[in-house]
């Protein structure tokens, strides 16, 4: 009874139906010019997505009303696939070619507006009625035949529904042109050349993020080269065109025998993803980069998405753009709150000084100004961590949240907090501090500096704070490097570093935060009175 249950729904009206409209449709109407090719390609994707789930269940035995949802869930799962992902288009290809019924695959996600018929497949051909009920009396003879040659054609039907057509003969006046390959791409570098050309391709590299207005105002001056992955190397055929991808904002280093280093850049605003022909013949105009001739040498034709590579060594900063304070930043180890007597501090010319605690002299190390570091050996200190995860700031551009993370140091004599994040260090962060007065920051690029790149190609961009309020004397304008004394004796805020970072390697960069805006300061709360 079981086989019956199985193979009952391959009889079914609906089933037979679709059978007929997918053979029809694939061994007559393709090509035949009686309907335009698209609609073919979406008859086609109809009837074999209520075809093939029914197959696929009878092949695999499936006598459950689960195991046939499970065909459909399967059949889905690869249909989607191979319509978003040409990756695995090409992998069922290769697969199919091994067989004498090879596949010729478009990726088209336009064909998933297909997929409601697995849910009428599964609601017509999975009823109870269909797979459930049991058989009435004893099933005829010729019941079992009819099964299994539904279930030959409708297999030879699913196999052969994308079979790569033979190629039409070429000749006469007319010749002939051969269906263009399609890829999903925001761009293609098409090769106009009458020669094969063999070009090396760069992308951003994963860990990179991106300002994309900031990177399409200057991409030449906003990127460097340290930026880009290893190159992958691409041979283009005469007449076909590589396709480049682009869901965000994105670039790429291109080269080649006789081509120059050459950018390119451009948001998914700009050439959203799509599918594309990787042919040259009749293109898409604004999606191709032409590969053409100059002469002797290669080049990539105008585009709005092709600029000038990146120089070999960007310039150092200088004028404006030099860091006040070399080596001047802040780190430490300090994670959990300690209570110990500092027994020595050892200071180095980087900045860094080795703090060591307790009588097992357990060393801990801050990096900050020595201008801003009261630890002696001696003193009885608290050590603490510092989370700031929310707040209203004034620094603060609309719709940020304030992050930042730091360390508080307090003793009988004094009391220090550093801070690293997009928000600068306050009095109340401090146990004695807690009623000092604050002040109102705002922050601007230094005139006369464009920014310059950092070791790790990263774009930055250095900022001058304003400071002004109750607790400042007038307004205090301050650089990385220089400080400023609170009103009423508080204290004193150290700027350690403040900046934009717009274009930056996650990977390497020096702060333990995600951001584009980075501010490092210490203060430092006036010695108590006695």
């Amino acid at each position: 009874m079981a086989r019956h249950l199985r193979s009952r729904s391959l009889l079914h009206p609906l089933w037979l139906g679709a059978l007929a409209l997918l053979v029809l449709n694939d061994h007559a109407l393709k090509g035949s010019g009686l309907l335009p090719g698209w609609l073919t390609g979406k008859l086609s994707d109809f009837a074999g997505l209520l075809v093939a789930p029914a197959v696929l269940a009878a092949l695999l035995r499936a006598s459950s009303r689960r195991g046939f949802l499970g065909a459909h869930l399967a059949t889905g799962a690869v249909f989607s696939a191979i319509k978003l992902a040409p990756a695995a288009a090409r992998a069922v290809e290769a697969l199919m070619a091994l067989t004498p019924l090879p596949w010729r695959i478009t990726v088209d996600p336009t064909d998933l507006i297909a997929l409601p018929m697995l849910f009428l497949s599964y609601r017509v051909l999975g009823s109870y009625r269909m797979l459930g009920e049991a058989a009435r009396g004893p099933e005829p003879a010729r019941r079992p035949i009819a099964h299994r040659l539904a279930l030959m054609a409708g297999s030879l039907a699913c196999v052969a529904t994308s079979r790569a057509p033979e190629p039409e003969p070429c000749g006469g006046t007319n010749g002939c042109v051969p269906p263009a390959p399609q890829e999903l791409a925001s761009l293609v570098i098409g090769n106009t050349t009458e020669t094969e050309q063999l070009i090396r391709v760069r992308r951003l590299r994963a860990s990179v993020r991106v300002d994309c207005g900031v990177l399409l105002a200057d991409p030449t001056g906003a990127l460097s080269r340290e930026l880009f992955a290893d190159a992958e190397t691409w041979l283009i055929q005469p007449g076909r065109a590589l396709p480049l991808g682009n869901a965000g904002c994105d670039a790429y280093l291109i080269d080649a025998g006789g081509l120059p280093l050459t950018l390119l850049a451009w948001s998914a605003t700009q050439f959203p993803e799509q599918v594309l022909t990787t042919s040259t013949q009749n293109p898409q105009p604004a999606r191709v980069i032409a590969l053409q001739r100059a002469g002797s040498r290669l080049e990539l034709a105008e585009h709005p998405a092709v600029f000038d590579a990146p120089p070999v060594e960007p310039p150092p900063p200088a004028g404006a753009c030099s860091p006040s304070v070399e080596g001047s930043r802040l780190d430490w180890t300090v994670r959990d709150e300690v209570t110990a007597v500092v027994a020595s501090v050892t200071s180095s010319p980087d900045g860094c000084h080795a703090i060591a605690l307790g009588p097992d002299e357990r060393v801990f190390y801050l990096c900050m100004p020595a201008e801003a570091l009261p630890i002696q050996a001696g003193d009885i200190v608290s050590l603490r961590s510092v989370m700031i995860t929310g707040g209203l700031y004034p620094e603060l551009r609309q719709g940020e949240q304030a992050r930042a993370r730091g360390v508080a140091i307090e003793s009988e004599a004094y009391a220090v907090v550093a801070l690293q994040g997009n928000v600068l260090a306050r009095p109340w962060m401090l146990d004695r501090g807690a009623t000092a007065r604050d002040f109102t920051v705002e922050l601007q690029p230094i005139a006369g500096c464009g920014g310059f790149h950092d070791a790790c190609g990263s774009l930055v961009a250095p900022l001058e704070v304003s400071l002004l309020g109750e607790g400042i004397s007038g307004v205090v304008s301050l650089r990385a490097g220089e400080s400023e004394e609170l009103k009423e004796g508080v204290g004193t805020l150290h700027l350690v570093r403040a900046e934009d970072m717009p274009v930056r390697d996650t990977e390497c960069f020096s702060a333990p935060l995600d951001q584009t805006r980075l501010l490092e300061s210490v203060f430092v709360a006036a010695p108590a009175a006695p």
